[in-house]
């Protein structure tokens, strides 16, 4: 049997967070899943909560920083238009909506969770500053993007939502993302 390194757990305990939800989140239950001992488990993490903070802050950093960095490497307004299109459809909704769950009943979750959230939404409102100069306050138009992808999470709870093309085609005109028209000859 191959070791089990801690990149391993945190991965297990994502991919229960988003099947299971927060009840899979337990010791018992981890090692179960990943067929090891609790002692693989502790010589990893100190303990539950040193467990789910690292599990968030592997989150935080393909969430923010990974993705960030998508956002650096674009190379003209249309790139940028593009990623925010497809990057809020690109997020695992499940795992997004048990994460909040979660933070409802751990402090760790939920300090971290307000942070990413907090940063989502800063990092938006910076994008929008440079791409819509006719937005007179791009925090509060962002916060209701922001908000608008949260909401989805929550309703939308199947990836393949026949009804989803047309709510990206609506979301995309509300808020400007849609690439410009080409004018009728």
């Amino acid at each position: 049997m191959s070791r089990f390194k801690k990149e391993d757990w945190l991965a297990l305990g994502a991919k229960l967070l988003a099947e299971e939800g927060p009840a899979a989140l337990t010791i018992d239950r981890l090692t179960a899943a990943a067929r090891r001992t609790r002692g693989s488990f502790y010589h990893h993490f100190e303990d539950r909560d040193a467990f789910l903070h690292a599990m968030m802050e592997r989150w935080r950093t393909q969430v923010i920083e990974i993705a960030g960095k998508r956002y650096e490497a674009a190379q003209s307004q249309a790139e940028v238009r593009a990623l925010m299109r497809e990057q809020p459809f690109e997020l695992d909704f499940r795992f997004e909506r048990e994460i909040r769950r979660l933070a409802a009943s751990e402090p760790i979750v939920r300090e971290i969770l307000n942070q990413v959230d907090c940063a989502r939404i800063e990092g938006l409102a910076c994008l929008l500053t440079h791409m819509r100069p006719d937005i007179d306050d791009p925090m509060s138009f962002a916060f209701v993007q922001y908000c608008a992808v949260v909401g989805a999470q929550w309703l939308l709870e199947d990836p393949d939502d026949p009804r989803l093309p047309a709510i990206r085609r609506t979301g995309n005109r509300l808020f400007g993302l849609s690439e410009p028209e080409e004018p009728v000859q």
